[in-house]
């Protein structure tokens, strides 16, 4: 089983940068790594970084590695939505936990095509805020066969507990299908 997680930076870092993205970022991207790895139970995990600094980025990419690297915004948005959309068409699940900005930015005005690519029978877990989750159309998703499960985001929480085990016993549910 493929998973993708879609997730922002966060300005809370280690202060070593020989690590991988994923363990570089602290503060409240601790429970999207920890999230990360309770999915890799399940299947391969992708965690995909929006990062302003170093552009969309791997979680298990050195941080390193990026320290010289330039980035326009529109490059970084562009890849981000090329990224998201190649996810879109190859995971068994998706995980879309971002803010209200950048949800509406890449997701909301991408949102036909996303629902277009998306792979048969999926899962979606998406968390935003509510104006942005109340944005878009899941209709169209479900009709497909897909499973979407969202978090109204408050304050800096990106997944809420019940909304974490909510996609964990999807998840289990679908593996024993």
């Amino acid at each position: 089983m493929k998973i993708s997680i879609f997730t922002e930076d966060t300005g809370t870092t280690r202060e070593k940068s020989e690590v991988t993205f994923k363990d570089f970022y602290q503060g409240g991207f601790l429970a999207i790594a920890s999230l990360a790895d309770q999915l890799n139970e399940y299947g391969d995990v992708e965690l995909n970084i929006l990062s302003e600094q170093f552009g969309p980025v791997q979680g298990e990419e050195k941080v390193d590695e990026y320290l010289n690297r330039d980035q326009t915004e529109l490059e970084y948005e562009e890849d981000g939505l090329s990224t998201l959309l190649e996810s879109t068409t190859t995971s068994d699940v998706m995980v879309l936990l971002l803010s209200a900005s950048k949800f509406d930015s890449l997701v909301k005005t991408n949102w036909e095509r996303i629902v277009d690519k998306a792979k048969p029978d999926s899962i979606w877990c998406l968390g935003a805020a509510r104006s942005s989750l109340a944005s878009v159309d899941f209709a169209p998703l479900q009709r497909k066969g897909r499973e979407v499960i969202t978090y109204k985001r408050v304050g800096v929480a990106r997944i809420s507990n019940e909304t974490r085990d909510e996609l964990l016993e999807q998840i289990e549910q679908r593996q024993l299908e």
